[in-house]
């Protein structure tokens, strides 16, 4: 992408381009401490490029909807335990 990309730190904005979320996703990581951040002013927040391939790794592919056998029924099927009403079958 850049020359920055294998080593060095990015933007925000840079780094949301790169793993093609928007910043705010990545401001919401940065607060919630799943993206770490260099500080070299106060106001200038610093993706390390480590940082960037981490989450990649980690999070990138996890993004919501449905996936088959992650746990989860999809709402279309009725409750094997309830009636045809949706009352309880007892």
């Amino acid at each position: 992408m850049g020359e920055d990309e294998g080593r060095g730190s990015v933007t925000v904005a840079q780094a949301a381009a790169m793993l093609g979320i928007s910043e705010n996703t990545v401001k919401g990581a940065i607060k919630r401490g799943v993206i770490a951040v260099e500080r070299p002013s106060p106001r200038l927040n610093l993706v390390p490029m480590t940082e960037i391939e981490k989450y990649r790794r980690e999070r990138l592919g996890q993004r919501g909807g449905y996936r088959p056998g992650a746990g989860r029924r999809p709402t279309h099927e009725p409750d094997a335990t309830r009636g045809e009403e949706g009352q309880s079958a007892e």
